[in-house]
């Protein structure tokens, strides 16, 4: 049979005719893909880089990276339809063969869709998150906390527009859905409560903010750790043994958390020791606030003092009390300190106050030994 009479035949059965212009569409959409792609790199290269804002540059990026993907779903649903609107009787194999091929194409156009719209709110609340950083117009903590649960929250609502569209698609009556499912969705909520709690907590942090990405927080049980995620369901933190701790916000809810880095991040920084009784609390004095402000973290407002808390058996509790600008400069400022006024002390030959066992034998053929408690020259007898 000659080629021709082959074209005058597909162009005689319409379900043919329209099935080869399927499959021309389908097989062009790789080049035409390829082809689009090359276009947005070049837009992007060479218009919207020259652009003073470069939130259009990242949204042809994500363009960019699915043009093969978008154009194949854009032709392949258009093939689709050309093979639906032959009218011409079709037998029961090929209905059925339809209907598979128009749910897997309308389910990927569909997840392609969604990558896309995805992708493009991603990179639009990270640029605004970036761009009112560097204006200062916003805490940059707060938008990175609230950042993850916006692209969280925006996510799932695509998804389930996405969702409602598709199954309008297949003749699925979501709000008879709904319904049907009013029973079965109490019985998932009381199972998920926990869940649910944990998700309405993260909303409320997120929204109120008692701490935010990036604060360091003090626990119930003494813990001290940084805030690195806020979650829906949880927020992960980590503590000074490098440890990743993953704790329900419903939970930290109801917890009474300190916050170490609001409504600023400088912090007090505290060292006591106990001096003897009889020592000249004068110098001591001048030691430790030259050993505070020469300090490298160490702040002058407020100035640092030394402070006398109470007087104990071992002598004169008093402590360094001194401020930092961060909150994680404390703890090394801590030790530091703590060995430096060490080291002064010494070398001023001031002793600090610590306890002292003297055991003492009255008589060398007495097996009886008599203890007695001295403290710093200070004896007791036991």
């Amino acid at each position: 049979m000659h080629y021709q009479d082959i074209l005058r035949w597909i162009e005689s059965n319409p379900l043919v005719y329209r099935l080869a212009i399927a499959i021309v569409l389908v097989f062009a959409s790789f080049p035409l893909g390829w082809l689009f792609k090359k276009a947005v790199r070049a837009l992007r290269s060479r218009i919207f880089s020259r652009t003073n804002t470069d939130l259009d540059e990242r949204l042809a990026e994500v363009l960019e990276k699915r043009a093969k993907s978008i154009v194949f779903a854009i032709l392949s649903l258009y093939a689709l339809w050309e093979i639906q609107t032959v009218s011409a009787e079709r037998s029961v194999v090929v209905e059925r063969l339809i209907k598979i091929v128009d749910a897997i194409i309308y389910i990927y156009a569909a997840i392609v869709a969604i990558s896309v719209a995805l992708g493009f709110i991603r990179v639009t609340i990270d640029y605004l998150l970036e761009e009112s950083a560097k204006s200062q117009r916003q805490d940059a903590k707060q938008l990175m906390t609230i950042a993850p649960l916006a692209r969280n929250l925006t996510a799932v609502v695509v998804i389930l527009v996405a969702a409602a569209i598709v199954m309008e698609h297949f003749s699925i009556n979501v709000g008879s859905l709904l319904v049907s499912l009013g029973v079965g969705s109490l019985a998932v909520a009381l199972a998920a409560q926990d869940t649910l709690a944990n998700i309405i907590a993260g909303v409320i942090i997120a929204i109120d903010q008692p701490f935010r990405v990036g604060d360091r927080i003090r626990l119930p049980n003494g813990t001290l750790a940084d805030v690195k995620v806020i979650g829906l369901r949880s927020t992960r933190i980590l503590d000074f043994d490098n440890n990743y701790l993953i704790v329900p916000n419903s939970e930290l809810i109801k917890s009474a958390i300190v916050n170490l880095a609001y409504p600023t991040h400088k912090v007090r920084v505290l060292v006591p020791f106990t001096l003897p009784f009889g020592t000249d609390t004068q110098k001591v004095r001048e030691i430790a606030l030259n050993v505070m402000r020469s300090h490298r973290f160490v702040t002058d407002d407020p100035p640092p003092a030394l402070q006398a808390m109470r007087v104990t058996e071992l002598g004169l509790e008093v402590r360094l009390a001194c401020f930092v600008e961060d909150f994680s400069q404390s703890f090394d400022a801590e030790i530091e300190l703590r060995e430096e006024l060490h080291r002064a002390l010494s070398e001023a030959g001031i002793e600090l106050a610590v306890p002292r066992r003297v055991v003492r034998a009255e008589k060398e053929s007495d097996i009886t030994i008599r203890g007695s408690s001295e403290i710093n020259g200070a004896r007791t007898n036991a």
